[in-house]
C-alpha cells in the first residue's frame, strides 16, 4: 500500500484528503499542532507535528520516505498580502527546503503541490485558459505560488512533481475549526441555512469556476495511481458562473421548501464581463470524464451544514 504524507492535514483541503485517503492508502498526517479529533485520527497510519518552516520538521518528514507528499500548506490570500516575509517563509522556503532534502537523500518521493488559478491574473485575453496560458502576477499570494511552481519545474527531473492550479473550492470541512467559511460558496450556503438569506457584497457579476472537495479528491487520487506526463494541471470544473447565478442556484435549491432571499449590496454598473473557461483537457486525460452535478452538490452541502 502506498505511503502518502499530507502536509497541512489540519487545513481545509489537507484534512479532507487525509480523511478520504486513509481508506485506500497508508496516510501520514502532518500539522503544526496535534489534531484532537478522534474520528479524524482513526485509522491514520502515522501522525507527525511540527513547524514546516523549521529544518528539523522537514528532516522528520523526509525521513519517512513516503511515496508521495501532498503539499497543501499556504497562507490564505488575505494573510499573504499582509506580510511578504512571512508569506515567503511559509509558502516558498518550506517547499524549497523539502525539495533539497529529498534530493540530498536521493529519494523517489513525488510531490503534489496545491497552487492557484490566481497565477493567470484577474483578466484574460482569451476565452479558454489552458495550462500554457501566460502567467500574470497581481499579488503576493499568486507570486509565491508561481515561484513554487517554477521551483518544482526546475527540479522536476530529480523530484517528480505536479502543480495543481486550483479554482474556487467548496464543501463541508472535515474538521470543525477549519477556517473556510469566507469562501464564496461556503459563505452563501451557510448563510442560506443560518440566516435564511444570501448577502452578495458586490454587484454579483464576477465570474468564478467552482469545484467541490469531492472532485478535488478524485483528481488527486488519479495522480496517486498513475504516472502522468504533465507537471501543471488546472484543477477546476471547466464551467463558470457569476456570483449572482451561484447565489440564485443556492436560493432555489430543492433542499428548501421555499426560495431563499438574495440581497445584492452594489448596483451593476453595466460593465461588460468577458466570459471565460478553464481548460480541463488534462483532467480528462487523467481519467476524470465528468463531475458531479453542481445542484446536487449544493443540496448535499446544505444538508450537511444543517445537520452539523
Amino acid at each position: 500500500m502506498k505511503k502518502i504524507l499530507i502536509l497541512g492535514s489540519s487545513g481545509y483541503i489537507g484534512s479532507y484528503l487525509s480523511y478520504e485517503f486513509k481508506k485506500k492508502y497508508n496516510v501520514i498526517t502532518h500539522s503544526r499542532k496535534k489534531i484532537k479529533d478522534k474520528n479524524f485520527n482513526k485509522n491514520i497510519f502515522k501522525r507527525i507535528t511540527g513547524d514546516i518552516r523549521k529544518s528539523k520538521t522537514i528532516e522528520k518528514i523526509v525521513d519517512l520516505k513516503s511515496d508521495y507528499i501532498i503539499f497543501t500548506i499556504s497562507l490564505n490570500h488575505f494573510e499573504s498580502e499582509k506580510n511578504l516575509k512571512l508569506s515567503m517563509k511559509n509558502n516558498y522556503y518550506s517547499l524549497e527546503n523539502l525539495i533539497k532534502n529529498i534530493i540530498k537523500k536521493n529519494l523517489k518521493t513525488k510531490i503534489i503541490y496545491f497552487s492557484t488559478m490566481q497565477v493567470y491574473g484577474r483578466t484574460y485575453r482569451k476565452n479558454i485558459i489552458n495550462e500554457s496560458y501566460p502567467k500574470k502576477i497581481n499579488n503576493i499570494y499568486s507570486m509565491t505560488h508561481s515561484m513554487c511552481e517554477d521551483l518544482l519545474l526546475k527540479n522536476n527531473k530529480k523530484v517528480k512533481s505536479y502543480s495543481l492550479r486550483l479554482s474556487n473550492s467548496f464543501g463541508m470541512p472535515i474538521l470543525k475549526k477549519v477556517n473556510c467559511w469566507w469562501l464564496v460558496m461556503n459563505d452563501f450556503c451557510r448563510s442560506a441555512i443560518k440566516n435564511k438569506e444570501i448577502l452578495i457584497k458586490s454587484d454579483g457579476s464576477a465570474l468564478r469556476d467552482f469545484i467541490s472537495l469531492k472532485d478535488i479528491s478524485r483528481i488527486v487520487d488519479k495522480l496517486l495511481r498513475k504516472d502522468f506526463p504533465y507537471p501543471i494541471i488546472n484543477v477546476c470544473s471547466g464551467k463558470t458562473y457569476s456570483i449572482k447565478e451561484i447565489a440564485n442556484r443556492i436560493s432555489k435549491s430543492s433542499y428548501f421548501k421555499k426560495k431563499i432571499l438574495v440581497k445584492i449590496m452594489k448596483k451593476n454598473n453595466n460593465k461588460k464581463i468577458k466570459k471565460f473557461k478553464y481548460d480541463i483537457k488534462l483532467i480528462k486525460r487523467l481519467g476524470i470524464s465528468s463531475f458531479t452535478n453542481i445542484d446536487l452538490q449544493i443540496r448535499d452541502f446544505l444538508y450537511k451544514i444543517n445537520n452539523n
